[in-house]
């Protein structure tokens, strides 16, 4: 698309998503590795030695390719401070041109948030984004006690869309930063975001408030593929707490953003067992349907008896 925003692709610290980002032309590339003692236990299996030599390689690589790099230290939040620190200051060496900090579970007050990015910001002199979920509903006040403390970029979604409660909602935040923190020539078009908040409700068929902290629909639901094996492993992963403590239950979406391993765990539980050439089929159905949800367990079987 014809656009005047500057593209990124978001991916994995592989060498294949930075392929395809270098096939798809555009200038930047995200890559992002989970760094806490969860995410390298549950989503990886490595330690921290092994963490680090991970992220240069894939930042290096990425440079290797002509890209512009920001790294994502995913659940940063829950990350040793120290080991945030060297991660931050191997991905700047290494030649990444943004540091990113990831609250994925948003488990982080303002006054945490801002004391951390305060000693990133002494400790690297690339630009720091943050990236605020949330669960808690605090992730435009966080994003702002950022900015406060020297993040120079906030990630934020229309109506705050994003996994489980989403992320710092667009609209919150710039009226914040007008208002309140009175940042001037941006030469935002705030009339339209009433506008803007109803086509995408329409568009995605997504009410904004099913992703409301705590309470809303969308609380504990999971559907990215890496969220989504790495809560089978171990909810907390990707929960900031049980559900059952407020009398809910987990649920795992399937849809398009479905990952094999989550795939086969669900058919499992429905009594399928199904080699790799029979999953990797029904999966490409299910994602080949890109405006579908949620499939049901009823509509699971009867995809899954069509290839047997």
């Amino acid at each position: 698309m014809n656009l005047k925003a500057n593209k990124i692709a978001h991916g994995r610290s592989s060498k294949s998503d930075i392929n395809d980002a270098k096939i798809l032309g555009i200038e930047w590339i995200g890559i992002f590795y989970g760094t806490s003692s969860l995410s390298r236990k549950y989503k990886y299996n490595v330690n921290k030695s092994e963490c680090l030599k991970q992220i240069e390689k894939a930042v290096m690589y990425a440079k290797d390719q002509g890209l512009k790099v920001r790294f994502t230290a995913e659940d940063a939040s829950r990350t040793e401070l120290d080991f945030l620190i060297r991660i931050g200051t191997l991905v700047q060496k290494a030649g990444a041109d943004r540091f990113s900090f990831a609250d994925t579970v948003g488990c982080l007050t303002p006054t945490k948030i801002k004391f951390i990015i305060s000693q990133l910001s002494k400790e690297l002199d690339i630009p720091i984004h943050v990236h605020c979920h949330n669960d808690f509903g605090m992730a435009t006040a966080n994003s702002l006690s950022s900015v406060e403390s020297g993040a120079q970029c906030v990630d934020v979604s229309i109506n705050g869309l994003g996994e489980r409660c989403g992320i710092a909602p667009l609209s919150e935040v710039v009226i914040a930063l007008e208002s309140l923190y009175k940042v001037e020539g941006k030469n935002w078009k705030f009339k339209m975001l009433p506008e803007l908040t109803n086509n995408i409700e329409k568009i995605s068929n997504y009410n904004s408030k099913v992703n409301q902290p705590i309470i809303g629909k969308n609380a504990f639901i999971h559907k990215a593929g890496l969220h989504t094996s790495s809560i089978l492993k171990n909810p907390i992963t990707y929960e900031p707490f049980p559900p059952e403590i407020i009398n809910r239950k987990r649920k795992i979406q399937i849809n398009k953003f479905t990952g094999l391993s989550t795939l086969k765990e669900k058919l499992r539980l429905l009594d399928f067992i199904l080699n790799e050439k029979e999953l990797k089929l029904v999966l490409s159905k299910i994602k080949s349907f890109t405006n579908k949800n949620n499939w049901s367990e009823k509509e699971l079987i009867k995809l899954v008896n069509t290839i047997k």
